[in-house]
């Protein structure tokens, strides 16, 4: 009997889909079978050397700022919305939370139709 060949390499990019989730005061990246505590991006700005949520605070702001950098792989656009991210969905998030980078980038599209038009 033959063996079927290894062709995991041949799925598609766009169906490996990024989660992040909430641990004690810790957010961690799961892409497939790989995971990685999110980076909390200090470069772009320090508000706070650690992550919040559920709270319009420093750790909010810092946690809103990290995900959309990591999610849009884009640091001018996660700068910029950053705040109104925070304001609309960190603000809202639970002690124990799970959000897709699909998530964060249709917020992301809905932030920006709303600040500069379709």
């Amino acid at each position: 009997m033959a063996t079927l060949p290894d062709i995991t390499w041949a799925r598609p990019f766009a169906l490996k889909e990024r989660v992040y989730s909430s641990g004690l005061n810790q957010v961690t990246v799961r892409e497939g079978a790989d995971r990685w505590p999110l980076t909390d991006r200090t470069d772009l700005h320090n508000y706070s050397t650690t992550f919040d949520w559920g709270s319009d605070n420093e750790g909010a702001a810092q946690l809103s700022l990290a995900l959309l950098a990591d999610a849009l792989d884009n640091d001018t656009r996660a700068q910029s919305l950053h705040q109104k991210f925070k304001s609309r969905v960190i603000v809202d998030l639970p002690g124990r939370w799970t959000m897709t980078r699909s998530r964060i980038l249709a917020h992301a599209k809905v932030l920006e139709r709303l600040e500069f038009g379709p």
